[in-house]
């Protein structure tokens, strides 16, 4: 039976390439005229079936039809998008059937060592970034290295999660400088056998967490020299 199904979210939700703004710097009518052109040039197809509109301050994602939640998880993935704030329907599940949690928790490593700096990032392979490579998490920094916590991973105990982290020594880092990735500024971080790329997260969170790239650049300078 034909039905209708939408999704609201917040304009900061969606990403630097569909709305060419950093998060929270575009109003939800520029949002949702992004996100139209967006899936119009990438699927025309799925532009025909979905509607995305501004409605009191969020962007809503609206189908109907045989199959309106498919519709609206495929716009969902397009656009690079989590969870809504707002659905219509909520399905009650048992919390021990899902595969991936959410780490939310302080670097022991970090504590330890006295933390300078502590940012939430996204981490951006380089020199190449896959949409499925593309991670998020905390990033530290102490008096010896720089350290990256992944906030999603597979399920698992406190001694595998920490193959997850990484940590980059001081010593190992052979230079820093400012790069982007489509525009979104990021901390380049290289050492002789990978570079490092970390830019701003892709929704705006608790204000002493905000990623300055130029601080971190400056305070990594002047470790590395000291």
């Amino acid at each position: 039976m034909p039905s209708t199904a939408e999704e609201r979210f917040r304009p900061d939700a969606f990403d630097f390439r569909v709305t060419g703004a950093a998060p929270g710097e575009a109003t939800a009518r520029r949002v949702a005229a992004a996100a139209r052109d967006y899936i119009a040039r990438l699927r025309p197809g799925l532009a025909q079936v979905v509607q995305v509109e501004a409605e009191g301050g969020a962007v809503v994602l609206r189908a109907s039809g045989e199959w309106p939640g498919d519709v609206l998880a495929e716009a969902r993935d397009l656009l690079g998008l989590r969870e809504p704030d707002e659905a219509e329907d909520e399905l009650e599940v048992d919390a021990a059937e899902f595969a991936v949690e959410a780490v939310s928790y302080v670097s022991e490593e970090a504590e330890a060592e006295g933390e300078l700096l502590h940012s939430k990032v996204r981490c951006f392979p380089h020199p190449v970034a896959e949409w499925f490579e593309i991670s998020s998490g905390d990033l530290f920094l102490t008096d010896r290295a720089v350290i990256y916590e992944p906030e999603w991973q597979l399920m698992q105990d406190d001694s595998a999660r920490n193959d997850n982290r990484r940590v980059t020594p001081l010593e190992e880092i052979e230079q820093v400088y400012r790069g982007e990735w489509l525009g979104v500024p990021c901390l380049m971080i290289q050492t002789p056998g990978i570079t490092y790329r970390y830019g701003w997260p892709s929704e705006r969170g608790e204000l002493e967490l905000i990623f300055n790239v130029d601080e971190w650049i400056e305070r990594l300078r002047s470790l590395r020299e000291e």
